[in-house]
């Protein structure tokens, strides 16, 4: 009994099923984490019509799949379909329900009691988590269950500052998902709603664990995405609008437009003539930074498409030609990312004078990050998804 009135007790402060979070809280420890979760149901009547849930209840769980006490944290923040719930310590939780709100009252949803661990997640310390997304299909209640709760949402209507209603939402669960694109999707459906906080840092961290992908960069009025150039060692988007590249053998070249900076990509095969593998590589590069006085000889990790490889900055002098050494001198910045593969190596290079190469760096890393190494994904269709109006407020 004492247990129980513990939970309860927990669980207001984070069962309120309050969408009224419109910014995530702070964090209270940086081993504290966050979940995410998304919960539809399609309608009786219209079923191309969804209402999404925009809170939830969520349980701990102990390695036997049994409740636990000691629950702590914040729920409520909606971002586009998926609720999210704050400042958890690590553990082991599942999803116990999720509620929405429509014609003036808080429709709730019950998630299956059966099998918690099959459903359950582990969240690791100061991480994100995925709880999974759950679909319903909505059922008519029985006529008499029907009419009594039309009277109370008639009732709200007349009476808008009592307290909103909850009603169950009649439902049975079709589909359960937790993939790892489902799992992407949700990710960065809610990063933006997370910028400048600790959590959209976790938020990242987990994408950068799935090697997910970048949303794809879209443009103009009707935000179409940018399509793929597709070339024999990787695709492109035209993110940079510096034009049409130059090509070699092996590689792509950018030039910016009434500028000197520069960009290009190189694919070396592992069977080509004189290449001497990864851990050579990575070796000149290292010795080509940590030569350079002006700078610090660094290796840092750059990202390019969904993968991560080491990256570094050389500075070199250019003297024009027939001026004496010394009195006319143009400063170069050279930044050189390598990527490997099981057939070979990509190189990447930003080389621009040091006045420009600020201005141009940041179109650079947005270039490499829409960058489809190998060949380009194939297309998919998508279908139209109609959601719901929230309805009347309360």
């Amino acid at each position: 009994m004492t247990r129980t009135l513990f939970l309860a007790a927990a669980a207001t402060l984070v069962f309120s099923s309050c969408a009224t979070v419109n910014r995530p809280p702070s964090s209270t420890s940086v081993d504290h984490g966050i979940l995410i979760a998304r919960a539809k149901v399609r309608g009786a009547l219209i079923p191309f019509f969804y209402s999404v849930g925009d809170a939830g209840k969520i349980e701990p769980l102990d390695e036997n799949g049994q409740c636990v006490p000691g629950l702590r944290g914040i729920s409520g923040l909606w971002a586009n379909g998926y609720f999210v719930f704050f400042d958890l310590p690590a553990g082991r939780y599942v999803l116990r329900g999720a509620s929405f709100a429509s014609r003036g009252v808080r429709y709730q949803l019950v998630v299956p009691q059966t099998s918690p661990l099959k459903r359950s997640v582990v969240l690791r310390p100061g991480a994100a988590a995925f709880l999974g997304v759950y679909n319903y299909d909505a059922m008519w209640p029985e006529f008499g269950t029907a009419l009594k709760r039309a009277v109370r949402i008639v009732g709200h209507w007349l009476t808008p500052w009592m307290n909103r209603p909850v009603l169950p939402r009649d439902a049975d669960l079709r589909l359960f998902d937790t993939g790892p694109a489902t799992e992407i999707a949700a990710l960065q459906a809610v990063r933006e709603k997370l910028r400048g906080t600790p959590w959209r840092r976790a938020v990242d961290a987990r994408l950068r664990e799935l090697s997910a992908p970048e949303p794809v960069k879209t443009a103009g009025l009707r935000s179409r995405e940018l399509p793929l150039h597709s070339e024999p060692f990787l695709s492109w988007r035209d993110t940079l609008k510096w034009g049409e590249p130059r090509r070699v053998s092996g590689g792509l070249g950018w030039r910016r437009p009434g500028g000197e900076a520069q960009i290009a990509v190189f694919f070396t095969s592992a069977a080509a003539s004189g290449f001497a593998g990864w851990d050579a590589a990575v070796g000149d590069l290292r010795r080509a930074a940590s030569a350079s006085v002006q700078d610090s000889g660094e290796v840092y990790s750059v990202r390019v498409a969904t993968r991560n490889g080491p990256a570094a900055r050389v500075t070199t002098y250019s003297y024009p030609n027939g001026t004496l050494v010394g009195s006319v001198t143009t400063v170069i910045l050279t930044e050189t990312t390598l990527i490997p593969d099981g057939a070979g190596l990509f190189t990447f290079r930003l080389r621009a004078p040091r006045e420009e190469f600020k201005s141009a760096l940041p179109a650079y890393r947005e270039f490499l990050l829409q960058l489809v190494l190998g060949l380009p994904p194939p297309k998919t269709s998508s279908k139209a998804e109609f959601s719901m109006p929230m309805g009347m407020p309360p």
